[in-house]
């Protein structure tokens, strides 16, 4: 955790919006090869994967919407956690717009909050919060581990001067001329910047990646499952990884660091 910020730099969870939360929650247990959990398709707008150092949210934004207030693009890309709500709020007041004030709820409260370049984030206080999962037992060669979130952006020295500051992290100047920049986290998946869609004029994003240690057994797996491919496998300079479409759209990667 940073000293000077009230917001931890780690990504405790990243959200994925989707519409029918069974068929979603089923995809993803598919993918990861682990048991789909009955008890949390329990009515609620989420479903959750307890995943090591970052988790995955699927949302419906049912309740949400429910609130006159709430907008599409409120929806959160990722969540970081703080230790003290208010001191959170507060904090972040001074660096971008809050969307709404904390909501709070038996132990947790969270808000969100929009960056200068209108993408929306979450910070949250969950009691308990902060503590390590174990590793989840699978049957896939897809880790059920989230390696790195992209957050697509159009100025990158901008967006890795307001990130940098936010939460309380030294800004590498010399590395924000690359399609990538990797903002240091404590733990957990990486936080990378990545202008690559605006550079090569595509208008879709991939939020996060998935690890694999095989990517070839990897692709053979989804595709056996007639999991839908976005692209196949490409490598470049030690890395290979494809991509998926969800049911909702939403693309996932598998990526693998090769030796």
């Amino acid at each position: 955790m940073n000293s000077t910020a009230q917001v931890q730099n780690r990504i405790a969870s990243v959200f994925v919006h989707v519409t029918d939360l069974r068929r979603a929650a089923a995809w993803y247990s598919e993918l990861l090869g682990v048991a789909l959990r009955e008890e949390r398709l329990n009515g609620g707008p989420v479903y959750w994967f307890d995943l090591p150092g970052t988790g995955l949210i699927l949302d419906t934004n049912e309740n949400n919407r429910k609130d006159p207030q709430w907008r599409e693009d409120m929806q959160p890309l990722l969540m970081f956690p703080c230790d003290d709500i208010d001191e959170a709020y507060a904090y972040v007041k001074t660096k971008a717009e809050p969307l709404f004030e904390p909501e709070r709820h038996t132990g947790m409260a969270y808000f969100n909050f929009r960056s200068p370049d209108g993408r929306a984030y979450m910070v949250c206080w969950s009691q308990g919060g902060g503590e390590d999962v174990a590793p989840v037992h699978r049957s896939s060669p897809i880790v059920p581990r989230i390696g790195g979130v992209f957050v697509n952006v159009r100025d990158m020295k901008a967006a890795a001067a307001w990130i940098s500051d936010l939460l309380g992290v030294p800004l590498r100047e010399e590395d924000t001329g690359d399609s990538i920049y990797i903002v240091p986290t404590s733990r957990g998946a990486d936080l990378l910047l990545d202008d690559n869609r605006v550079r090569r004029g595509e208008t879709f994003e991939i939020p996060f990646m998935f690890d694999s240690h095989d990517i070839d057994a990897a692709y053979a797996y989804a595709t056996e499952r007639n999991l839908s491919v976005f692209h196949g496998i490409e490598r470049h300079g030690g890395v290979a990884y494809f991509t998926l479409s969800d049911p909702d759209g939403n693309l996932v990667m598998v990526c693998q660091e090769e030796a």
